[in-house]
């Protein structure tokens, strides 16, 4: 996933929703911060095998520059996590 690295999503986001209750860990977290932890969320429940969050400028397009979030939701991780998935599959198909 890739989040605009801006102002407005760096800082701290209302917590409040008038349809369902705001787990605590969103609340007045940035959108940054809400992406990465539901990425982190979604592999600790295992809904998602792995998930990478990175932002970027919006100027950054033509020079790749990017940020990770987290060690757990970083391009290191992502990319080495498919990579033994790879690996098994090729090892199945051997």
């Amino acid at each position: 996933m890739m989040v605009e690295d801006a102002p407005e999503s760096r800082k701290p986001a209302s917590g409040k929703s008038p349809h369902f209750p705001v787990f605590e860990e969103f609340k007045e977290a940035s959108y940054q911060d809400r992406y990465d932890i539901l990425c982190q969320r979604l592999v600790q429940e295992q809904l998602y095998t792995t998930a990478s969050v990175i932002a970027a400028p919006r100027d950054a397009m033509n020079m790749g520059k990017f940020s990770e979030l987290s060690p757990w939701t970083g391009i290191k991780t992502f990319v080495t996590t498919l990579a033994g998935h790879v690996a098994a599959q090729a090892a199945r198909l051997g």
